[in-house]
């Protein structure tokens, strides 16, 4: 008889993380793979900042497009409150039903900490004219959306695991297991 199939370990899941651009890009092969072979896969891939997304930012594409039919579920985080939480529902998806891949997207601004950001695109301290004033404001308004609610406590209390396995009769193991009307073992 044939061993049992090999199944990966339930609430277990593979872990890649990736640079933007050509990190993204490179593991296209694995993620189809993962998919084929129906293993729980969480790519976590960089991205650029999200006020520079679509406006010819350094190794900017549509990573989100590029997996949508490789993987259960895309989604690009867009504020630091929401890391936590979609990582959490990343890996239920993953895990869940028919296991295979997942793809999270963290824009450079929602990993980088606050100081930075807001050294790095809080515009200028002493703008000028109404032009520069509401870019100004446009600029505060947006470091405080992307990191409101970033220090509120998260739910990180272990995902509960349901993995199916199928029985004998399901999976077709009765009688007539090799496909060849059982004359492959007698040979």
């Amino acid at each position: 008889p044939l061993p049992p199939p090999p199944h990966f370990p339930a609430g277990r899941i593979g872990v890649a993380a990736v640079t933007a651009g050509p990190g993204v890009t490179n593991a296209v092969t694995a993620i189809k793979n993962a998919q084929m072979a129906e293993s729980p896969l969480l790519l976590i891939g960089g991205a650029a900042a999200s006020l520079q997304k679509g406006r010819g930012a350094l190794q900017d594409i549509d990573q989100l497009s590029l997996f949508k039919t490789l993987c259960k579920a895309c989604v690009s985080v867009r504020a630091v409150r929401d890391i936590v939480p979609t990582l959490r529902k990343a890996i239920a998806t993953a895990q869940s039903g028919t296991p295979g891949p997942v793809f999270v997207e963290l824009p450079i601004d929602v990993l980088y900490p606050f100081h930075v950001v807001e050294k790095e695109i809080g515009g200028t301290k002493n703008a000028r004219g109404l032009q520069g004033k509401v870019v100004q404001w446009y600029l505060q308004n947006y470091i405080r959306n992307l990191f409101a609610g970033a220090w509120e406590p998260r739910d990180v209390s272990p995902l509960p695991v349901q993995v199916p396995l199928a029985t004998e009769d399901e999976v077709g193991f009765g009688g007539d297991w090799d496909g060849f009307g059982g004359w492959l073992g007698q040979v």
